[in-house]
């Protein structure tokens, strides 16, 4: 079974790690993946260094015509058994070019996936064959702006690798740390773009300094972006809270793990997270969770004990930070079933055969 995989985004990040994986999953059970990308982008260059047939195309409002002839005779040539289209910003351009390419006939089913929460009407929804929403919270809006595709959307959870074995030392409060050499005990941190409501987190951390002075709070991601991270480092000399605050800059796909490892607990304040790869990767690493009781992450953490799900505001999830720093041998608890959780429900296994499960049902095989 052939199958394009579309994403044309500029950057790197965890949309497209997803697609790494997913395009490794599905090939290993006989799919052929194929990736239709931006010109120059990293996504080029990583596909196309992993072996895959990859069509790139130079994106521009003045060269949109060509872009769609482009992509249309590429349809056309490879006819494509799935079309799987991974941002919804790149639906209009692909339908375009896929009706180009067969007016009167369909060339193949049209998946689309929602990693994010929108309510928006989405006119070209109405092309595709299925859609995918990794969380019941991205499924509810969407459906809220677009009831006439509700029957033809499915939740299909995200994975990730767990096979990496856990060391021992992980479950030692007193662990030596491997990323953040020479910190000590508390250390806890955020991972992800500085978009996320970091600022609601800032003012937790005096909360949590009057039982733990020593608390540090380590803000993990690409802090390069002047206009995201200066409101953050203005509330942080506000709150007089510098020394408490490590930014680690960008960070190495690769080197996640051991900030998980050094991390006593991941924290997250963000509202509006359409699933969270994030707290997977967390989990995976024997770290529990402390969030809010809103957003995709709800779909990971539902009647389990592998996170503390606050409801309220940063009193409330102050509250439950020190709760767990308080009970090492509760938050060592649920580090282990966190990890025994990502392993039984969201391996990336599971999430190859979700998706070649979807396709072969689309293509009408058994």
């Amino acid at each position: 079974m052939k199958v394009l995989l579309v994403n044309n985004d500029k950057g790197w990040g965890g949309g497209q790690e997803h697609l790494k994986e997913l395009s490794a999953r599905i090939a290993k059970m006989g799919c052929r993946p194929s990736f239709l990308c931006r010109s120059g982008s990293p996504s080029e260059e990583v596909f196309r260094s992993l072996g895959y047939p990859v069509y790139s195309f130079e994106r521009s409002m003045t060269g949109i015509l060509r872009m769609l002839v482009s992509m249309a005779m590429v349809i056309r040539r490879e006819s494509f058994d799935i079309l799987l289209v991974a941002r919804e910003h790149d639906l209009p351009a692909l339908v375009l070019a896929w009706k180009l390419a067969s007016p009167f006939k369909k060339l193949g089913k049209l998946v689309v996936c929602f990693h994010t929460a929108t309510s928006r009407r989405l006119p070209f929804l109405c092309f595709a064959d299925a859609v995918v929403c990794v969380s019941s919270y991205v499924q509810k809006a969407l459906r809220a702006g677009n009831h006439l595709a509700a029957q033809r959307m499915s939740i299909l959870h995200n994975g990730i690798d767990s096979t990496d074995e856990l060391a021992p030392e992980k479950f030692s409060p007193r662990r030596k740390r491997r990323f953040f050499q020479g910190e000590g005990f508390p250390l806890i941190g955020m991972v992800g773009a500085f978009f996320k409501n970091q600022l609601e987190l800032l003012e937790v951390i005096p909360l949590v300094k009057r039982k733990f002075p020593a608390l540090k709070l380590a803000l993990v991601g690409d802090d390069s972006d002047s206009g995201l991270t200066g409101p953050i480092r203005e509330k942080i000399y506000f709150l007089n809270i510098a020394d408490d605050v490590i930014f680690t800059g960008k960070v190495p796909h690769e080197k996640l793990s051991d900030i998980y490892f050094d991390l006593d607990l991941s924290v997250s304040t963000f509202r509006n997270e359409g699933f969270g790869l994030v707290h997977l990767e967390s989990l995976s690493a024997g770290t529990p969770v402390v969030c809010y009781d809103e957003g995709g992450q709800l779909d990971i953490f539902g009647g389990t004990s592998t996170a503390v799900v606050v409801t309220g505001g940063p009193e409330e999830f102050a509250a439950a930070i020190i709760g767990l720093l308080e009970n090492d041998q509760k938050r060592m608890d649920m580090g282990r079933e966190g990890r025994n959780l990502v392993e039984r429900r969201f391996s990336l296994e599971r999430m190859g055969s979700d998706y070649v499960t979807l396709f072969r049902r689309m293509h009408g095989d058994s």
